[in-house]
């Protein structure tokens, strides 16, 4: 799998953008083995912080042509913690079976 596994520490020393809303919290970070794509999932809980009303989102972000991220595709609504982490290795796969690189900001959402 192209896709590792990393700590927030090191997410944050990649400069990601960050997408998430103060009501999301992020709970596992990934990069791609190297460093094109890099991807976060995140919990939400609703305002009256029940856990049963949670719901999960994942965010790809590729690198632009300065080398910045920014956010090439994301899902919300996902029912759960291990769909969301399916997703989003499905969706880094496909994008790096594409052969692209640089990921020029201004397409939108990258989405098969």
């Amino acid at each position: 799998m192209p896709i590792l596994s990393i700590s927030r520490n090191l997410f944050d020393q990649l400069h990601p953008h960050r997408a998430t809303s103060w009501m999301a919290e992020e709970v596992e970070w990934f990069a791609e083995r190297s460093r094109v794509l890099i991807g976060y999932i995140a919990r939400h809980i609703g305002p009256d912080r029940d856990p049963q009303k949670e719901d999960w989102s994942m965010v790809i972000e590729g690198r632009d042509e300065r080398g910045e991220f920014h956010v090439v595709d994301s899902r919300e609504h996902i029912a759960s913690q291990g769909e969301a982490r399916t997703i989003l290795e499905k969706r880094v796969n496909e994008l790096l079976a594409t052969g692209v690189k640089v990921f020029p900001r201004g397409l939108g959402a990258l989405r098969s």
